[in-house]
């Protein structure tokens, strides 16, 4: 994953996700999301200790991260563009899991 993260985004280190939107495909249909994503699981996890849930629940909740790469959001902007990413994050990843909020990481 580091190499994939040196080769695409110039990043000197490792990460848990990385995602390719094909542009093409978003321009032709933007309700639909084409790309690929590249995940991590030993990264995921081990970033994610403490958290509740299964470890496959804990690599779901970047695989969802991913999806939402593909579909434009862009965390690294930071600001109100990071909190929507994360309230559309949350609110994915709990309704997919079928829980509420309560007690969701922040």
């Amino acid at each position: 994953m580091r190499a994939w993260n040196r080769r695409f985004l110039h990043r000197f280190r490792t990460t848990n996700v990385i995602s390719f939107p094909e542009d093409e495909l978003r321009d032709a249909a933007p309700e639909r999301l084409s790309g690929d994503i590249l995940i991590s699981a030993p990264t995921c996890l081990r970033q994610t200790r403490g958290w509740p849930g299964s470890p496959e629940e804990r690599v779901f909740f970047f695989i969802v991260h991913g999806l939402l790469h593909l579909a434009g959001y862009d965390h690294e902007r930071g600001g109100e563009e990071a909190r929507r990413m994360r309230r559309a994050e949350m609110k994915i990843y709990l309704s997919a899991l079928g829980r509420s909020s309560a007690g969701a990481r922040g």
